[in-house]
């Protein structure tokens, strides 16, 4: 009879520990965050964000390519023209212009899914 300690067991590697730590988990979560469709639909259509890549915009050292080569649709910085040039024609631009040509869901749009009814505005 074999008579060691549970871990030294054959296919037991004994108590493992957590390995996780909250804020490099959350920090891990938001560092590649980019804005959602329906946050880009409506800078787009209240004028903050210029469509057009025409415009020179201000320099800013901390973005790469000094903040210059920006794409509003996807928002994200390039560093440089011929960067954002093979962006325009990648997969993951086409797909979230397309998103971007859909009108977004409106609160009233989700009580209606949801079963709610239409609103009476409070004369019922």
């Amino acid at each position: 009879s074999w008579s060691g300690p549970l871990s030294r067991m054959p296919g037991r590697a004994g108590p493992r520990k957590k390995k996780c730590v909250k804020k490099v988990h959350h920090a891990a979560k938001t560092k590649n965050y980019v804005k959602d469709v329906d946050q880009i639909h409506e800078e787009l259509a209240t004028g903050k964000l210029d469509a057009s890549r025409k415009r020179k915009r201000e320099i800013d050292p901390d973005l790469p390519g000094l903040g210059q080569f920006y794409c509003p649709q996807t928002d994200r910085h390039f560093i440089s023209q011929e960067a954002l040039d093979a962006h325009t024609r990648s997969k993951a631009f086409k797909k979230r212009v397309k998103e971007l040509e859909k009108s977004p869901y409106s609160q009233l749009e989700a009580d209606l899914a949801a079963g709610k009814g239409m609103p009476d505005k409070g004369y019922g």
